[in-house]
């Protein structure tokens, strides 16, 4: 919200009895058939001065209003970042005294001075990832000025607020205190908040496409707004997860005056920009890709030497299948090499029972001792024992 001080020469002509067409930021659309009149806010609410000293542009608004006749109802549609707050006053009022019913739809952004236009709609309807914002009202003053001056605007600074915090008070139902403190942290909505806030009355089918251009200009629906003067935007309302194309935001005024079929088909073609090979990968993260490779080069260093050191020349076979052949880790190969020993040991008792059962081994008596201690049918343990223990007589 912002009030200028500086005067115009008085421009008008024969033929333009309300002086200079740049004063002009408004546009009405007359009722067609069923479709009720229409009262267009795009862009910045301003003319080349405040409408506090202007007597020319009010004429004019008031003219065009009138010129619609008794209508039942009068669309307001608001994308604007604000402006001149006296002309917002000002189009407020004239829109309350209205007796038609007045509904406002904010199609993108609805932000400082233009936030209280939108106050005078028996509905307000805003889009889901539109924007709201309220601020304390500013004053650009230039030329030379005493204390007591600075000290005057400062005073009148705070009875623009007051006004403007009785607009706000009038339509959500908050007590000022409560409006104030919103006023002066620069409260940013988006358009489901701003419904569960109270100062938008629900939402609209419609969603807004938001364009970062730069730091201090955004396009929103094909609407270049100024947010130089706004202390800071939330980089969520920007990200906002309804806006139709969040991965986009940061791109060109080109892309804003796309028209909707156009976009359409882009987001069609979308698939087919998506990385789906190794070299297309390569070319867009070079960085990235090469250092996946080393990795991984790293990695297999460490895999084959230990392979080698746990075979240690032995067990070739085992060991060029798991570097090879069928890569596997050296854990997995020694799982492998304890089975194989396994089954060596097997065999080799296998082959020596084999041995002994060809060779006839079992079938060799042991020898006679020569002192006869087999006599008497006794074999030759039992005449050990006699020997060691002979019976007494």
């Amino acid at each position: 919200m912002e009030m200028q001080t500086t005067r115009q020469q008085d421009n008008r002509q024969p033929g333009n009895p309300y002086g200079v067409t740049t004063n002009k930021f408004w546009n009405f659309i007359p009722a067609a058939g069923d479709k009720p009149p229409e009262l267009l806010l795009y862009g910045a609410i301003s003319s080349q001065q405040s409408w506090w000293e202007d007597r020319v542009t009010p004429q004019q608004f008031n003219a065009e209003l009138a010129e619609l006749g008794d209508v039942p109802e009068i669309i307001v549609r608001i994308n604007s970042g604000g402006g001149d707050v006296f002309a917002a006053n000002a189009i407020f009022t004239r829109l309350k005294d209205c007796s038609a019913k007045v509904t406002v739809k904010i199609d993108g952004w609805a932000a400082s001075a233009a936030t209280i236009i939108a106050m005078a709609g028996d509905t307000i309807k805003i889009a889901r990832n539109g924007v709201f914002m309220i601020h304390d009202p500013a004053m650009t003053v230039w030329d030379t000025f005493k204390a007591e001056d600075f000290l005057k605007m400062a005073d009148e600074l705070k009875v623009i607020k007051q006004s403007i915090v009785n607009t706000y008070a009038s339509k959500t139902g908050r007590n000022a205190e409560d409006i104030e403190q919103l006023m002066s942290n620069e409260t940013w909505w988006t358009g489901d908040t701003a419904v569960e806030n109270g100062f938008c009355d629900e939402l609209m089918f419609e969603e807004s496409s938001t364009v970062v251009e730069n730091s201090s200009k955004i396009v929103v629906n094909s609407v270049p707004i100024d947010v130089s003067m706004f202390k800071s935007i939330p980089t969520q309302l920007l990200n906002s997860p309804h806006n139709q194309n969040p991965g986009s935001l940061i791109n060109n005024s080109a892309a804003a005056s796309k028209k909707p079929q156009e976009k359409e088909e882009q987001q069609m073609a979308a698939p087919e920009n998506k990385i789906t090979t190794v070299d297309a990968l390569k070319a867009a993260y070079p960085d990235l890709v090469a250092t996946i490779q080393n990795d991984a080069a790293a990695a297999e260093r460490v895999r084959i030497k230990s392979i080698e050191d746990l075979t240690n020349g032995n067990y070739a076979a085992l060991a060029a299948d798991a570097k090879f052949t069928n890569p596997t880790s050296a854990q997995e190969l020694a799982v492998k090499i304890i089975a194989e020993q396994n089954k060596a040991g097997g065999t080799y008792i296998e082959n020596r029972q084999k041995d002994a059962q060809d060779s006839g081994a079992n079938g060799v008596l042991g020898v006679v001792p020569e002192d006869g201690a087999g006599d008497n049918g006794k074999n030759v343990f039992e005449a050990a024992i006699d020997k060691l223990f002979p019976e007494v007589k």
